[in-house]
């Protein structure tokens, strides 16, 4: 008897270890505008020139976390983050706050030339990637998808 309760003891706890190790709850909730859902994708359209805007609407769950925007190689950003403006390349991180979280987020980027007419002219495609992390089990990653949109002439 006692031989089956140290199995069942000892599976148990790996299977608790396991799901610690494995689980990934969103440590907030994003709401996204300017951002569209087009065939199971999110997607965001930018201007023949590179530019490219969306807001982010973020409500949290836990009282702090970190929040990380990954912009393609090359990309410039401005982003307006409550009172405070950030300019910069490639990547923004900032600790998102319950207390003290802005209504609303505005993400403003660039692509580089090269990129947008890889985009325009050989429809390739490109993406963002925007991840709430806190350890050891809140996780989220979401991928907005860049593309050009044509617009049609009449």
């Amino acid at each position: 008897m006692n031989k089956a309760l140290l199995v069942m003891a000892i599976i148990t706890v790996a299977l608790v270890a396991y799901a610690f190790k494995t689980a990934e709850l969103p440590p907030a909730t994003i709401d996204y505008q300017e951002v569209f859902y087009i065939n199971n994708h999110s997607v965001t359209f930018v201007t023949k020139d590179g530019f490219g805007l969306f807001t982010m609407h973020i409500k949290p769950k836990i009282s702090s976390f970190k929040l990380t925007i990954q912009f393609p190689p090359g990309t410039t950003y401005l982003i307006r983050y409550g009172a405070k403006t950030y300019k910069g390349t490639d990547e923004f991180t900032v600790n998102v706050e319950k207390n003290s979280v802005p209504k609303e987020v505005y993400v403003q980027f660039q692509l580089p030339k090269g990129l947008i007419r890889k985009i325009i002219y050989e429809n390739e495609t490109a993406e963002i990637k925007i991840t709430g992390n806190k350890p050891p089990i809140w996780h989220a990653e979401d991928v907005i998808y860049i593309k050009y949109r044509k617009e049609e002439r009449s």
